[in-house]
């Protein structure tokens, strides 16, 4: 039974191939491999064609101050992939050039971790698949501004951006000297 220089060079790659998969499985950052032949993928390294879209249904929200307002964000993988991926997504208040981020919540499936004054005011909605929509209520004028979603599944990475737009609450006073009169009210003024 003679062997080929050919045939014998194949069986060591195969087998240095196996060993090496061996190899990566077992790393403790080996996780997307194990995804994808842990089932997602049942036709090989294929998968490494799965991308993450993001996208947001509006580039900017109004609201009201001492409101709440929903900042829109939803993501999906192209393939769809069955069962979904777990992701991280995390929502960050864009400060000026100067100034770093403000990290405003982090979530990894049910468990999520809010910061600063935002601290008991956000959530995310999660109404359905792939909804990454923050919630922040009691809003203060302060929470004016740029803000960022955040979406990693695996090696993916994909963001967004939504301006929150505040206005105050104006009270009505009655008649003052330093005030504005109301158009249609004859005895009130606006009191900035």
């Amino acid at each position: 039974m003679g062997w080929s220089l050919q045939a014998l060079l194949w069986f060591e790659a195969q087998v240095l191939l196996s060993l090496w998969a061996k190899l990566v499985l077992q790393s403790p950052n080996a996780f997307y491999y194990q995804d994808l032949t842990n089932g997602l993928n049942k036709k090989g390294m294929s998968g490494l064609g799965v991308q993450l879209h993001i996208d947001s249904a509006q580039s900017t929200v109004n609201a009201q101050q001492g409101g709440h307002a929903t900042l829109p964000c939803r993501f999906w993988f192209e393939p769809d992939l069955s069962p979904p991926k777990q992701v991280r997504i995390k929502w960050s208040k864009v400060s000026s050039s100067r100034e770093p981020e403000t990290d405003v919540l982090v979530a990894i499936g049910a468990r999520s971790r809010s910061y600063a004054h935002y601290s008991g005011r956000v959530h995310l909605k999660q109404d359905l698949e792939g909804d990454a929509s923050l919630v922040i209520s009691a809003l203060q004028l302060n929470d004016t501004g740029l803000y960022r979603c955040e979406v990693v599944g695996g090696l993916e990475d994909q963001s967004t951006s939504i301006y929150l737009e505040l206005q105050g609450n104006h009270a009505l006073h009655p008649l003052q000297n330093d005030s504005t009169t109301v158009p249609g009210f004859s005895c009130m003024k606006l009191k900035c």
